[in-house]
């Protein structure tokens, strides 16, 4: 693999390590499941960031005053929607493996976009260095039962807000399931380092 995408602002570029283009083009079907896979990631995010005013600033989910708020199940219909959202950026990046896979003459695996901490590079696309932390966040939720997350009830003046709180120590940083080779799934995630 060259180095020849290092002035590259493409993704696909900097994660492949060169600027050769495609082989091949994706066939109209591919590039259908494609669009359907990203409409997904777009709807879970929209139901994910209504829960907030403001998801980019605070995420915090305040509770509406005039209706009576059952706080378990506000925090069941959370949590269906953080794993809904990152579930689909789990299926876009699956979908968009076999696409680039396709269409490229060197081999496409899980390991060229899921890139373990012995091969961290804050260089690389702010797309690959968030996914290993996604990934290990959706591995958590299948095999960890949300362990790593709590959704707690909190005073904001005279206003209550549910807040998500992320435990490192209770998140498992190895990787499991078929990737064990990540490591680290923290390392890309700039909140933790």
């Amino acid at each position: 693999m060259s180095d020849s995408s290092n002035g590259s602002t493409n993704a696909v570029d900097q994660l492949l390590g060169h600027t050769d283009g495609p082989s091949t083009a994706p066939s109209n079907e591919a590039m259908t499941r494609l669009q359907y896979s990203k409409q997904i990631v777009v709807i879970n995010f929209t139901r994910l960031s209504n829960w907030c005013d403001d998801i980019a600033t605070d995420g915090f989910v305040y509770a509406d005053e005039n209706e009576d708020i059952d706080t378990e199940t506000l925090r069941v219909n959370i949590f269906t929607d953080i794993h809904n959202y990152v579930s689909s950026i789990y299926s876009l990046v699956e979908e968009l493996h076999q696409v680039i896979d396709k269409c490229v003459i060197q081999d496409v695996d899980k390991g060229t976009f899921v890139r373990g901490s012995a091969r961290k590079s804050r260089a690389l696309p702010p797309f690959v260095r968030k996914l290993v932390f996604a990934w290990g966040l959706r591995n958590q939720f299948t095999h960890g039962n949300y362990r790593c997350l709590t959704i707690v009830e909190e005073q904001n003046g005279n206003r209550t807000f549910m807040r998500v709180r992320f435990h490192k120590k209770k998140f498992d940083p190895r990787g499991k399931g078929d990737l064990k080779a990540v490591g680290d799934y923290l390392w890309g995630a700039s909140v933790f380092s």
